[in-house]
């Protein structure tokens, strides 16, 4: 008779208090692994619980607020229905008690995703061609928000023209206590002048990744090839304290400048986990779609886990309502990994962990079936020597509060299992409702050890944070250089398509079913700012400036990828300030490039396809865009400049007439062509098939104001 391998050897954590259910699993989670003093088993008060724990809270009356300041709780970002706070671990549980509570869920660990660019996605259509060829939409008037680290905040890329000002306005390093926090957080410290932004220096000596996407979105330094899109915008920087309550904290902290600058403002989050619902039910996505909104923008990372499997998924049959999904540890993490695991509303869920022999295929021994039904939490001690398995794992259970999927989180800490076994869970639910399952990337992924294993897969992949909320844009990433040299004279090559998806970007959909990502950019390889307090053997280039070598290097990912099209829409803001998430995507579906890659039709990999700043500016201008005028921080009424091969004037407010006349180089007259009345966001592109090949000189009229340009007719 076979004996139990997974024993409980400890007394589980266990929680009987009705309040549990307003509880998510990261939550009891967090309360598990804390150690507890003077508490018996089964307590739920939550006395001896020690340390504060970063929460967010949805609530469904503002006395709330008062009544979380009575016990203690310290509140920090306040939308219409949830806030961020600090929790003191032992009164979690009152939290849940109060009536004006609906959920609490706990902070997760948020990890960085780590010049062609623009010329491919035609950024340079609406930066200059060679003068007075000139669009002039490059963020002036707006607001370009960083959430990162490692941001070098003297670099030139940071500056304006003039060389003297900063444009980076408010810099807040969450981790930094030295300093006076912004209000009204209670944490971290704020830098708020050009001499206390440039004296910090640095939010992150160590690291790069903020400086490189900030230079991608943003940065101005025109003596450099790897200059950003936006590069008149100015900037807001916040690092977060690697958990997404900080992250939700540094949004409204940018938004909140902006109000009082009184400024459009999108902002640029490479970050990501695949640990959550993947349907924009957490808190953190709906805390963000409260925050944004008109002239409101935040844009994400689709994430680079593509080529891992950190999913699988299955619908029941009656004669098939088992998953057999097989772990696999990264390399000098055997044995340690976490798991979520997510059923549909309304559906049972019962879930196994198990270890199982490789000759037989079959489980030696496995854990009693935990109902998702029920409240639970407990961890579960392996005892040797049954199979030569020891360790542990944590698990809860419950039917979320997020959206009533059951659920089942799991912590696996297996140790000494032997080559010949591997760990699994076995997943049964009801006929007919599907299972997701998502492994965290950094410690585990599934792997179809066996034949009689189902079969991993990377889709609905696209990363919690950055890429499955509501009103988030999505970025995926595609390939325009595939090889730099580097400074030391090395060439390094990504080993990727030209023009095709990169094979690292993660694809959708949301469980939920909507298309994610939503739009592609060049995210390998990209050359931006580094950090100049630092060494990386990425450096492709360097800069001399105010006495020091400062450094522009290579890195990929969709967290190059996000920034780019956060910087395109920083132009777009500049055009039409208010702007939605929900007009971007129309701009998207509008104008978004096809072509043998993207194929014809959107879809979760590409999503709409792949981002053309050119076309859709002409779009917000056509369809947002205020017909008397976009504003005043654009002076022209028209602009000139050439456009995949084509002569074009792209009006900025109404005219009656536009007239073009074009000379030969010795001033005879060639062409005349003219065009009625048009409108903010018209374009005039005149017929120039009868002209011979050569270099004209055109006169450009329209309304109050005439241009000269040369065209060369190829």
């Amino acid at each position: 008779m076979r004996k139990i391998l997974l024993l409980l050897l400890m007394s589980s954590f266990m929680v009987y208090s009705a309040d549990t259910a307003k509880l998510t699993s990261n939550t009891i989670m967090d309360l598990m692994s804390r150690p507890r003093a003077s508490i018996q088993a089964n307590d739920a008060t939550g006395a001896g619980l020690p340390g504060v724990i970063n929460a967010y809270v949805k609530y469904n009356d503002p006395s709330c607020v008062d009544s979380l300041a009575m016990l203690g709780v310290t509140v920090q970002t306040v939308t219409p229905s949830i806030l961020t706070a600090l929790i003191p671990a032992d009164r979690v549980y009152d939290v849940a008690a109060l009536e004006s509570v609906e959920c609490v869920q706990a902070a997760q660990p948020a990890k960085m995703l780590m010049d062609a660019a623009r010329s491919d996605t035609r950024v340079t259509d609406i930066h200059s061609a060679t003068p007075p060829l000139e669009t002039p939409f490059s963020g002036k008037g707006t607001i370009v928000g960083v959430i990162d680290g490692g941001v070098d905040f003297t670099h030139p890329a940071f500056f304006a023209q003039d060389g003297t000002t900063l444009r980076i306005k408010r810099v807040w390093c969450q981790a930094d206590e030295t300093g006076v926090p912004p209000a009204p957080y209670t944490y971290g410290s704020c830098y708020d002048t050009q001499e206390g932004i440039t004296a910090r220096g640095t939010d992150m000596a160590y690291y790069s990744h903020g400086c490189h996407v900030m230079g991608i979105a943003a940065g101005s330094d025109m003596e450099s090839p790897y200059h950003g899109v936006a590069y008149d915008a100015d900037l807001v920087f916040s690092s977060f304290k690697d958990i997404d309550t900080g992250i939700s904290d540094a949004i409204k902290f940018i938004f909140d400048y902006a109000d009082e600058a009184d400024k459009p403002a999108v902002i640029n989050m490479s970050l990501g986990t695949e640990m959550g619902p993947h349907d924009g039910s957490s808190l953190r996505d709906q805390m963000i779609d409260e925050l944004t909104g008109e002239g409101r923008i935040v844009v994400g990372a689709a994430g680079n886990n593509a080529l891992i499997n950190m999913h699988i998924s299955k619908t029941m049959a009656d004669s098939d309502d088992r998953l057999f999904a097989g772990i696999g540890f990264l390399e000098g993490m055997s044995g340690i990994g976490e798991l979520q695991i997510w059923g549909e509303p309304g559906a049972n869920m019962k879930v196994r962990v198990c270890t199982v022999d490789k000759e037989t295929m079959e489980p030696v021994y496995q854990s009693r079936a935990f109902n998702a039904a029920n409240d639970y939490s407990g961890t579960i001690t392996l005892q040797q020597p049954y199979d030569e398995s020891g360790g542990y794992f944590s698990i809860v259970t419950q039917r979320s509060p997020l959206n009533d999927r059951p659920m089942a989180h799991i912590q696996l800490a297996i140790t000494d299992y032997r080559p010949t076994k591997v760990i699994a869970v076995i997943v049964t639910a009801d006929a007919g409702s599907t299972v997701h399952a998502w492994a965290n990337e950094n410690y585990c992924c599934f792997l179809q050890h066996l034949p009689v294993m189902d079969v991993p897969d990377n889709m609905y992949g696209t990363c919690e944070i950055g890429g499955v909320g509501k009103s988030i844009i999505t970025v995926a990433s595609y390939s325009s250089r595939n090889s730099v040299v580097k400074l030391d004279g090395t060439l390094y090559e990504s080993g990727f398509p030209m023009n095709d998806i990169a094979p690292y970007s993660n694809v959708g959909p949301t469980v939920d079913g909507r298309m994610k990502p939503d739009i592609a950019a060049p995210g390998s390889l990209i050359v931006s700012a580094f950090n100049g307090n630092n060494s990386q053997t990425e450096q492709v280039a360097t800069r001399q400036w105010n006495g020091k070598t400062y450094y522009y290097g290579v890195y990929q990912g969709t967290s190059m990828a996000s920034p780019h099209v956060a910087g395109i829409v920083a132009t777009w803001l500049q055009a039409c300030p208010t702007l939605t998430p929900d007009n971007l995507r129309e701009v998207f579906a509008a104008t978004a490039r096809h072509d043998e890659f993207t194929g014809d039709q959107p879809g979760n990999t590409w999503g709409y396809g792949k981002i053309d700043a050119y076309a859709g500016l002409v779009y917000v201008l056509n369809h947002f865009a205020s017909q008397s005028g976009v504003p005043s921080v654009v002076e022209d009424d028209f602009s000139v400049q050439m456009v995949d091969g084509q002569l074009r004037v792209l009006h900025y407010r109404p005219s009656a007439a536009t007239r073009l006349t074009f000379h030969t180089i010795d001033g005879a007259t060639a062409l005349v062509a003219e065009a009625g009345p048009s409108g903010c966001g018209d374009e005039f592109i005149p017929d120039t098939g009868s002209l011979a090949p050569g270099l004209y000189i055109v006169n450009v009229v329209s309304g109050h104001r005439s241009e000269t340009v040369k065209y060369l007719k190829r």
